[in-house]
């Protein structure tokens, strides 16, 4: 696999996780809206009671991890387009999750500069 199919794959994966995510939050959570996270009362990171998935607020986004930032997605709420900063940190999570073939994104995890080169190419396609 080529580091754009990587990354044209791992775009796919964090819209399908952002999904989950929102539904997750709502569920778990009992809010209407997975943007009702945002309200004063749920500010803050907690632990979401018997997942072993925490939330962290912040801004107008949520930060949903395991112990040891595996798995997960970080994303702003009414933001659509996505940037190249939340998709590394992305890939990180689903790296330490497991959930990546590490050779697949190992180059564009050390390097920064095809790391970016590639998001821009892939980003603009997609």
């Amino acid at each position: 696999m080529t580091e754009h199919q990587a990354l044209t794959k791992l775009i796919k994966e964090w819209h399908v996780t952002r999904r989950w995510a929102e539904s997750f939050i709502c569920e778990h959570l009992n809010l209407a809206s997975a943007e009702d996270i945002l309200q004063p009362e749920n500010r803050g990171r907690e632990l979401i009671a018997n997942t072993g998935w925490y939330y962290c607020t912040h801004g107008i986004g949520v930060d949903i991890y395991k112990e040891g930032n595996r798995g997960g997605i970080d994303f702003d709420f009414g933001v659509d387009t996505l940037d190249s900063y939340k998709l590394r940190d992305f890939m990180i999570k689903q790296l330490n999750a497991g959930n990546l073939t590490k050779k697949h994104y190992r180059r564009l995890l050390q390097d920064t500069k095809l790391w970016q080169s590639t998001f821009e190419s892939v980003y603009t396609e997609t």
